[in-house]
């Protein structure tokens, strides 16, 4: 660790003793995992950890949960839950994101509060402050507060501790909630999240990193960042999908299927 990830590092532990008594929102993301590293190096004796497992957590990031929990030397909760019991989510407006995290942090903030947390943190950074995110706006309305992003950690930053403090989610690629697979106003539906994780969950057995299986229209679209994408295009010949993927596809329960594999753009339909 440098002179200045030391003295950036020194500041938010500063900022974190001023919260009293912490729960961290855990998703098992990097941002999440950061800050649960950070306390329980630094603050175990005031920090816990809840994680909420729901339908629209992606398989990578529930994954990474069940692997690191035990990992981390402070309590550690699990809630389950699902979002789409409120129409509000599943009707997928354009501020679903809004909605979800409400739902999402009105049950991590009574579990706190139980437990006798005193503040109730999430793992948004600093490179969150320039995206469309709905969802901070109701984190604030919480009293949520996003420490990393208080104290301008960007996710970079992050990486490279997590990687010196031998985390192996370090290199873990950018996830977002599957509920950014489909466009908003088309409702979401546990048959269409089933469908998406299946997707990628295949995709990924084969060692594929970062992809997204949108679900556009009722139509599949695979997106994928260029490492993927030019493997897509040694198996095939060009960017499409192989036979035994679109097979594996339609046996999920895909009706629709575009055999073209686009590139992935971050922050496209929010994640």
């Amino acid at each position: 660790m440098n002179q200045k990830q030391q003295e950036k590092l020194v500041a938010l532990v500063e900022h974190l003793r001023t919260l009293g008594t912490i729960a961290v929102g855990f998703s098992g993301g990097v941002d999440s995992t950061f800050l649960a590293a950070v306390c329980s190096r630094e603050l175990p004796q005031v920090s816990m950890l809840i994680h909420l497992t729901t339908p629209l957590i992606g398989t990578p990031e529930q994954a990474s949960f069940e692997a690191s929990a035990s990992s981390f030397d402070i309590p550690v909760l699990e809630l389950r839950i699902d979002p789409l019991d409120n129409p509000n989510v599943a009707a997928n407006p354009r501020n679903r994101c809004y909605h979800c995290k409400h739902v999402a942090f009105e049950a991590i903030i009574q579990a706190a509060r139980e437990h006798g947390a005193d503040t109730v943190v999430d793992g948004s950074n600093a490179d969150d402050a320039t995206d469309y995110r709905p969802g901070m706006q109701a984190c604030k309305e919480l009293g949520v507060r996003s420490p990393l992003l208080e104290c301008g950690w960007h996710k970079d930053e992050e990486r490279a501790l997590l990687r010196e403090w031998g985390y192996s989610v370090w290199n873990m690629p950018a996830g977002a909630c599957l509920a950014t697979r489909v466009p908003c106003e088309e409702p979401l539906t546990h048959e269409k999240l089933h469908l998406i994780r299946a997707c990628e969950d295949w995709l990924r057995a084969r060692g594929f990193r970062q992809i997204r299986a949108r679900l556009i229209a009722g139509k599949l679209q695979v997106q994928a960042a260029p490492a993927d994408l030019h493997r897509f295009e040694q198996q095939a010949g060009n960017a499409s999908l192989p036979q035994e993927a679109i097979d594996a596809f339609y046996s999920f329960g895909a009706k629709n299927i575009d055999p073209v594999v686009v590139p992935y753009i971050h922050g496209g339909m929010n994640g």
